[in-house]
């Protein structure tokens, strides 16, 4: 995503409000001033308050009731100081999403794999050729992306984990706007999501665990390669990846096995 005026307006707003709710000024169950208000306090438009809005409610932070207003919630689905770790999206704080990712997905596309309906892992299908379409004719390829790996979580029939990925799913929103900037990552992630969908469709957990892995290490490889250089250490993808000190370049190492899922098929 291109920083725009629009962009820095949205962040300022999101700001303000998560500072309203951290220092105690708007509490719990409180309900918020209207969103006109809250432009003509912030000297912002009304649609910039909105947006705002609407991403806190994804991340379980306000709870919109339509006729009613704005409302802090009781419990937010992740600690508010992880989103505002967020905010100012660069390469070490999302180094550190993908890192969490590793974690999740590989596993969420084995269980798919096992698990899912017949109907879902055609959807999976669906979406990852709908991204595949959508890329080669120079669109915003973001919405079957996104859902991409939301329908893998919900076929996996766990939960805990596909409560975890919702809860976190701002937040891969938000490291988006960096990993599309990096050289060769789009088409890369494209043919990634075709063989992940591939392996799952035919019910092959082992593989597609194996290639979600492989999927997540090639952009922790680009994120590591574009901002700060490491040494290169043979290995599989399943090395650990570079812990990164976000207030320094990026170091690491890297590995060499990751394309291995790719050759299985």
């Amino acid at each position: 995503m291109v920083q725009s005026s629009t962009t820095q307006v949205y962040a300022v707003v999101l700001d303000a409000i998560q500072q309203r709710i951290a220092n105690g000024q708007w509490q719990p169950g409180h309900r918020l001033p209207s969103i006109t208000r809250i432009a003509d306090e912030l000297g912002v438009s009304p649609g910039s308050v909105r947006e705002a809005a609407r991403v806190l409610a994804t991340r379980g932070i306000l709870r919109i009731e339509h006729g009613r207003g704005m409302f802090v919630t009781a419990s937010p689905a992740v600690p508010l100081n992880l989103y505002q770790h967020f905010d100012h999206v660069d390469a070490g704080s999302t180094l550190e999403l993908f890192e969490a990712r590793r974690l999740l997905e590989p596993e969420l596309a084995a269980l798919a794999a096992e698990r899912g309906s017949d109907a879902e892992l055609a959807q999976i299908g669906i979406l990852a050729l709908r991204m595949e379409q959508a890329v080669a004719e120079g669109a915003d390829f973001f919405d079957p992306d996104i859902q991409f790996h939301q329908q893998i979580a919900v076929a996996a029939r766990n939960d805990v984990l596909a409560g975890i990925m919702a809860s976190i799913s701002s937040l891969i929103v938000a490291g988006r706007t960096l990993t599309v900037t990096l050289p060769g990552m789009t088409a890369r992630a494209v043919r990634y999501h075709l063989l992940i969908a591939e392996a799952i469709r035919y019910r092959r957990p082992l593989q597609a665990r194996l290639l979600m892995l492989a999927h997540v290490n090639d952009a922790i490889d680009a994120l590591v390669d574009m901002y700060g250089r490491h040494s290169s250490v043979h290995g599989s993808a399943s090395d650990e990846a570079v812990i990164v000190n976000r207030r320094t370049h990026p170091q690491g190492r890297g590995k060499k096995g990751d394309a291995a899922g790719e050759d299985r098929q």
